[in-house]
């Protein structure tokens, strides 16, 4: 089965407007692949249609894949190989739960069957890519070289003439570095990320070492105290993000993305006039962890 047909891609661009866009006199627009699929969203459905494209089909007849308790990758992988007919499985860090959360129950509603291993265990754990007895295994959030091939699409559905700067909030560096690879030489459109979590030029150092890209600035110090950590003012932005625009954010990324995006209008990083593409990485179900900090 064609999982294209179950994909809205491209996925489309939207402008938005808030207090802050209006006040620093800028454009800003949305690439939503939050809307690609309501569960396969946003840079999963990219660095997993990287994977798929590169390996030979008829090579695997199962895919074990790896992440934490709330990981979007887990589920986005579910849902992909439930519509492909591929079983899979997931290695979990950490010991099994007494109750299991809503990602992982989507991931067992999906088909995916769970593994959970200590988290020294984990550590120890081959999570690097490739087919190994009738088995591909797939990094932790889908980063590897194939990965990034796969999110070098983004920027193939947009028209860059468009656009001043283009950015995106990073965990792995994966997107960035498909991203960068797309725009290299090809345009004056600049790229940035917004990491979002916790060690100075982590990411910009994972570019460098990783892929050799040493020319986009990634600015490390939106994570709100570390990955997965947020505080009462990014929650206090997000709602109002929300309830201007109607596009929901997700705490643990675009949050801090389109945080930090205020925060560079305020100070002048980004100028009147200046025309802002953001991508929307989806993401949403981080929300599942993140509910008693609404009170929910």
């Amino acid at each position: 089965m064609s999982i294209q047909h179950h994909l809205n891609i491209p996925s489309p661009e939207h402008t938005v407007h808030t207090a802050w866009t209006k006040a620093a006199g800028i454009r800003l627009s949305i690439k939503r692949d939050d809307l690609i699929h309501p569960i396969i969203s946003g840079n999963k459905w990219r660095k997993l249609s990287g994977i798929f494209n590169h390996y030979n089909s008829n090579q695997y007849t199962q895919l074990v894949t790896y992440g934490g308790a709330f990981s979007n990758h887990l589920v986005a992988t579910a849902a992909a190989c439930a519509i492909l007919g591929l079983p899979c499985k997931g290695i979990v860090r950490g010991d099994e739960p007494k109750e299991i959360n809503p990602v992982l129950k989507l991931c067992i509603l999906y088909g995916m069957e769970l593994q959970f291993v200590s988290r020294a265990k984990y550590k120890e754990t081959n999570r690097t890519i490739g087919i190994v007895n009738g088995v591909l295994h797939v990094p932790e959030g889908g980063a590897c070289a194939q990965g990034a091939t796969g999110c070098s699409q983004i920027l193939k559905e947009v028209d860059l003439n468009s656009y001043d700067k283009v950015c995106i909030a990073c965990g792995t560096g994966t997107t960035l570095a498909g991203m960068a690879t797309h725009l290299k030489n090809q345009t004056s459109t600049k790229l940035f990320g917004v990491q979002v979590l916790k060690g100075e030029s982590y990411i910009a150092n994972e570019l460098k070492t990783v892929y050799g890209i040493d020319d986009v600035p990634v600015y490390d110090t939106f994570h709100m105290g570390g990955y997965a950590k947020t505080t009462d003012e990014l929650i206090s932005f997000i709602q109002d993000f929300n309830q201007e625009t109607g596009v929901l954010l997700d705490p643990i990324y675009t949050g801090k993305l389109f945080f930090a995006l205020k925060e560079m209008c305020e100070n002048g990083e980004i100028k009147n006039g200046e025309r802002i593409l953001a991508i929307h990485t989806g993401g949403l179900t981080g929300w599942f962890g993140k509910g008693e900090t609404l009170g929910l």
